[in-house]
């Protein structure tokens, strides 16, 4: 990986985007990166009691710019920040077109942002901006739940399929965290009862990652479910000394129902653990 890296940081200015910035600046450390704050601004107007047609791109428009100044200020006079450069940059448009042309125009390699949930419940496990980022984004993407905190990777759980791969590249910016970190690195593997995949190709795929990521410190555990959301979120609740969890989202509709679950369900397990997902190229 090449020796700087470039990662943008939405936000909008509360206080699960600020623990996810500096949780980013954190798990980097000593890295020298790059970090991009984006503001994005939905142009709209509205009507008063009156009547009267207010414009509101002016007013949403100092907001921004002033609540991008204080945040690189915060991020700035943070001790972690040190060896890295902050910039801003607000733009008009929906959030995810926003998100998708700054990352085509900077060369943008990862996205971190925090999670809040639509209706306003902190731990909610994933808010809409962050589901879109994952779902629609192609780059490794770091969502941080709002109470999670940094307390070093000791730990990290990547969930598989074992479905083969035909390129691991993708899996870059996993392996770095983990050697970086010297963290343990599982790898997740939901057993059912009947899959599309044979045994041969799963031992396969295994061997291959196993070879991936032998420079680091790996193990396979299993998870027995007929239901893989079901399956992974049983083993995180069982094992809490986690610190973040790796996917690949191959198909959205997994993903998508991951986000339709429960609030209970999903605060079970995820109301600290990060998760990256990693997507193949």
């Amino acid at each position: 990986m090449k020796g700087s890296i470039t990662i943008l940081l939405p936000t909008d200015f509360s206080e699960s985007a600020r623990n996810a910035m500096r949780y980013g600046l954190q798990l980097y450390k000593g890295r020298g990166c790059n970090f991009i704050m984006l503001n994005s601004v939905e142009p709209t107007t509205s009507s008063s009691s009156a009547g009267m047609i207010m414009n509101m791109s002016e007013i949403l428009t100092k907001d921004s710019l002033e609540g991008l100044k204080k945040d690189k200020e915060w991020i700035e006079a943070l001790p972690e920040a040190e060896g890295c450069s902050v910039e801003t940059v607000q733009m008009f448009g929906e959030f995810l077109g926003c998100v998708n042309h700054i990352i085509k125009d900077r060369s943008i390699d990862m996205v971190i942002m925090g999670t809040t949930g639509a209706s306003g419940l902190k731990e909610f496990f994933v808010g809409s901006n962050a589901a879109s980022v994952i779902l629609d984004v192609n780059l490794p993407t770091l969502t941080v739940p709002f109470n999670a905190k940094f307390e070093g990777i000791s730990k990290i759980v990547f969930a598989t399929d074992f479905n083969l791969f035909k390129s691991l590249d993708h899996l870059q910016f996993l392996k770095e965290i983990a050697i970086r970190r010297e963290a343990q690195l599982t790898l997740l593997h939901v057993t059912k009862s009947s899959s599309k995949i044979s045994e041969e190709n799963k031992a396969k795929s295994r061997d291959h990652l196993l070879k991936y990521f032998e420079d680091c410190s790996v193990n396979v555990e299993y998870s027995k479910n007929d239901d893989t959301v079901e399956g992974i979120q049983a083993y995180m609740r069982k094992n809490t000394d986690a610190d973040i969890l790796a996917m690949v989202p191959r198909k959205k509709n997994f993903f998508e129902k991951i986000f339709s679950k429960s609030v209970a369900k999903k605060v079970a397990y995820h109301s600290r653990v990060p998760m990256l997902t990693l997507q193949q190229h």
